[in-house]
C-alpha cells in the first residue's frame, strides 16, 4: 500500500480528464439542481456576506455559485489538478479563494460561518478518515454554523461495520483505485473515449450517517432522499448544524 492517501487517487482522475481534452469532470457551474439547492441553503441560513469553506471542493463548480449569490468562498481539496482549474473558474470573483489541503489530515486556516461537502464525504471509505475530516470540518465553524452534505451515497443495504483501514475496504467490497473504466466526455458536442480509475465511494445507512456526524457533535437538522442522478444515483443530503 503507497504512502499516499487513497482518496488522492482523484488527481489522476482529473489529470486524465484533462489530459484527453475534457473540461471539467465534476458538477458544471450551471448546473440547476446545485443551484437550486445552494440558493435555498443561502437563504435559509442568511449567508449572503458571509464566510463560506467547501470540503472537496473539486473544480469549483459551487464556488461560481455561491459567489454569484454573494458569499463569500474558500474551497480546499487535495487533488491540485482541479484546484488550478478552480482558480481559472473563479478568478472574476473578488471575494472568492481556493486552496490545496488535505482535508483529512490537515485542518483549514481560519474560522468560517457555514461548511459545504458536494459529493466529497462518502470518498472517505476508513471510519478513522471519515472521524478525522469530521472533526477538521467541526473545528473550524463558528457557533451555529450550518454544514450542507449535498448528494452522499446512500443505501439502508449498506455495510455498516467499523472498516479500519484501506485494506479492509479492499478485502470487504473489492473495490479498488487502479482499475480503469471505460468512459466518455462530451467536448464540443463529440464523445471522448477515456480509460480513468474508477474512485468508489462509501455508502451508509440514514442512521450510520447520523451517528457518525452526531458524534462529532453536529446536530442533524435533516436528511432528504435525493432524485436518482448518473452522478450519483442513490443519495441523500444531509443538514446539519454546530450548536
Amino acid at each position: 500500500m503507497s504512502d499516499k492517501p487513497y482518496y488522492l487517487a482523484y488527481e489522476t482522475r482529473y489529470k486524465k480528464v484533462y489530459e484527453a481534452g475534457g473540461d471539467g469532470w465534476g458538477h458544471s457551474p450551471e448546473d440547476e439542481e446545485l443551484t437550486e439547492y445552494l440558493t435555498e441553503w443561502v437563504k435559509k441560513y442568511n449567508l449572503k456576506g458571509k464566510r463560506i469553506i467547501e470540503f472537496a471542493c473539486g473544480e469549483g463548480a459551487s464556488g461560481v455559485i455561491l459567489s454569484k449569490l454573494g458569499c463569500i468562498y474558500h474551497g480546499v481539496d487535495i487533488a491540485m489538478s482541479a484546484v488550478s482549474k478552480a482558480k481559472d473558474r473563479l478568478k472574476d470573483y473578488s471575494t472568492a479563494s481556493v486552496s490545496v489541503l488535505d482535508m483529512v489530515n490537515q485542518q483549514p486556516d481560519g474560522i468560517y460561518d457555514a461548511a459545504l461537502d458536494v459529493m466529497g464525504f462518502h470518498m472517505l471509505v476508513t471510519n478513522p478518515d471519515r472521524v478525522k475530516y469530521l472533526k477538521n470540518a467541526f473545528s473550524c465553524l463558528k457557533n451555529n454554523a450550518p454544514m450542507f452534505f449535498f448528494r452522499e451515497l446512500y443505501s439502508e443495504n449498506a455495510n455498516e461495520n467499523i472498516i479500519n483501514t484501506f485494506d479492509e475496504w479492499l478485502l470487504i467490497t473489492n473495490n479498488n483505485y487502479t482499475t480503469p473504466k471505460q468512459l466518455f466526455l462530451n467536448k464540443d458536442g463529440k464523445d471522448i473515449e477515456i480509460n480513468i480509475p474508477y474512485v468508489p465511494g462509501r455508502e451508509r445507512t440514514k442512521a450510520g450517517y447520523t451517528r457518525e456526524i452526531s458524534e462529532i457533535g453536529f446536530i442533524v437538522d435533516s436528511i432528504i432522499e435525493m432524485k436518482q442522478s448518473h452522478k450519483c444515483p442513490d443519495s441523500i443530503s444531509i443538514y446539519v448544524h454546530k450548536p
